[in-house]
């Protein structure tokens, strides 16, 4: 698939690009049956928030079958290399649920920060598909953007400081890691207010807002953040962040774990449209 040149263009001027009915009903029930066998798992690559509800899984097209394929079909790949200009890789994916009632916050910021900071990863030659698994609505936590505010680049934020026991808890139990405060609630680098006045005084907040079978393509660079989850409606999300293959992390002493900065370079080879179906037909 090749996005238009409205598409393009919007994506240019905006930062993201939401394309609506872009997965069936068939190819949804697929993929959050998949997420809940995914979330039952007890592994370091899920991160619960403080009430104990899931809050992301890591690198789950490591491990499913049907992650691996929803990473490599076309309409994702494709648009993505078109708009990057060169071939691609996966650098994370990850499931996020906001549980209704019990899913938190993510605070405003900037992906490449993280990954530039974290993973030593160049430039902001990046981009995500977000895949909704449910709908996304004004209740339920949707993705807020300030759209055209990629264009200022990274803003080159301090980490926060944290004088307290670190006694919490992730996936498996164990006490939190280093890195895990680079994927909570409580972010390690925050936008203050006068930095969001300033974005604010360019542009607006805008909230994402789509049916299940939505994909909402952002830049690296693309302001975003949400709110908690105050409806009776779970929202559940994949996020696929692709890489140029020109835009390689470089090295770095104790560098994030694989599963969720990965350094598996090879660029990936697109599946048909209809592989998801075709799956489910052959099981």
């Amino acid at each position: 698939m090749r996005l238009t040149n409205e598409q393009l263009e919007s994506y240019v001027r905006d930062g993201f690009l939401l394309l609506t009915d872009y997965f069936s009903p068939a190819e949804i029930e697929i993929l959050l049956t998949e997420t809940g066998l995914i979330f039952a798992e007890d592994t370091p690559r899920r991160i619960l928030e403080k009430s104990g509800a899931v809050r992301t899984v890591f690198a789950s097209h490591q491990t499913s079958e049907v992650f691996r394929c929803l990473s490599r079909l076309a309409r994702l790949v494709e648009p993505t290399r078109e708009i990057l200009g060169s071939e691609v890789y996966i650098h994370q994916f990850k499931i996020n649920a906001k549980v209704a009632l019990e899913g938190d916050q993510w605070e405003w910021h900037q992906d490449f920060l993280y990954w530039h900071k974290e993973d030593a990863m160049p430039a902001p030659q990046v981009l995500t598909a977000a895949v909704f698994l449910q709908e996304m609505n004004d209740y339920n936590g949707p993705i807020l953007v300030i759209p055209g505010m990629h264009t200022e680049g990274m803003i080159n934020i301090q980490p926060v400081v944290k004088h307290r026991p670190d006694n919490g808890r992730h996936g498996n139990g164990d006490a939190q890691p280093p890195w895990h405060s680079t994927l909570t609630a409580d972010l390690k680098y925050k936008i203050d207010k006068e930095i969001l006045a300033r974005l604010m005084s360019k542009s607006r907040i805008a909230a994402v807002k789509g049916p299940a079978g939505s994909v909402l393509f952002f830049h690296g660079n693309l302001f975003h953040a949400s709110a908690g989850n105050i409806s009776p409606w779970d929202r559940v999300c994949v996020f696929i962040s692709y890489n140029s293959v020109e835009n390689k992390l470089g090295a770095m002493e104790n560098p994030r774990p694989e599963f969720i900065a990965s350094r598996d370079f090879s660029p990936i080879v697109p599946v048909p449209d209809d592989s998801l179906l075709v799956m489910r037909t052959r099981k």
